[in-house]
């Protein structure tokens, strides 16, 4: 990172660990990143050790609320598999799994607040997870293509690809120099209007490059709701945006 200096710090009465990085700002910023709750503050280069100290006691009920919120989150992510009889949310709405064994066909449907998996043998875990990401990646994807064409012509971008992965600490990314775009597949179990907000948060990173005044006055242009729906995000799931 250019004119950044960065360095490993801890609050010695708290014995709170934290990363510093000092650059070339006007004011400080404290942070509580995902996956693991780690505390970071980005500093002016000459503010005292002191008021950074002071920043962080000052924010600790916050920074330990945002680390239990994490830590429940990683809790969530390695629960036992899923089962016949428990739930799932998809696009926001809680779906209970029925699961048919020794059915005529292996399929995947969704209805009336019930996910039907039929399979022809027994479905092992592995395979039960498979088939459920399967037909959430299907979902979003169709999601993804309805609006993507709407967003690049009401912003006048255009992404020269959207993908959907995997992803523990971010909802999305955007390669700007190759207009690439990745969504996270756990974006399928939130509300449709966090994956707009998603959708035109990569998009506009096609116009403007990082998290600045401009980058934000697109957004409450094209999407002036988008803060309600990072809210959101922030409530159901990871808070990397």
């Amino acid at each position: 990172m250019a004119n950044a200096l960065i360095s490993k710090e801890i609050v010695p009465e708290l014995g709170l660990a934290f990363e510093l990085t000092r650059k070339p700002i006007k004011r400080a910023y404290l942070r509580v990143r995902p996956p693991d709750g780690q505390i970071t503050v980005n500093a002016p280069l000459n503010l005292p050790m002191s008021m950074i100290h002071a920043l962080i006691r000052q924010n600790l009920a916050w920074i330990r609320k945002n680390q239990s919120r994490l830590a429940e989150q990683a809790a969530s992510i390695t629960q036992a598999p899923l089962a016949h009889g428990q739930t799932l949310p998809i696009f926001g709405e809680p779906h209970t799994l029925n699961i048919q064994p020794h059915a005529p066909h292996n399929q995947v449907i969704c209805h009336a607040g019930v996910m039907h998996i039929t399979s022809k043998t027994s479905l092992e875990p592995e395979e039960l997870q498979a088939r459920i990401h399967a037909h959430l990646r299907d979902a979003l994807a169709r999601v993804l293509q309805e609006r993507l064409p709407f967003w690049s012509k009401k912003m006048g971008v255009s992404a020269h690809f959207i993908g959907i992965r995997h992803m523990k600490t971010r909802w999305g990314s955007c390669n700007i120099k190759d207009k690439r775009i990745w969504i996270n597949l756990a974006l399928a179990k939130m509300p449709k209007a966090c994956i707009e907000l998603v959708l035109v948060h990569e998009l506009t990173h096609l116009l403007e490059r990082g998290h600045n005044a401009r980058f934000y006055s697109f957004m409450d242009q094209f999407l002036p709701d988008w803060r309600t729906y990072q809210a959101e995000l922030k409530r159901r799931g990871i808070c990397g945006l």
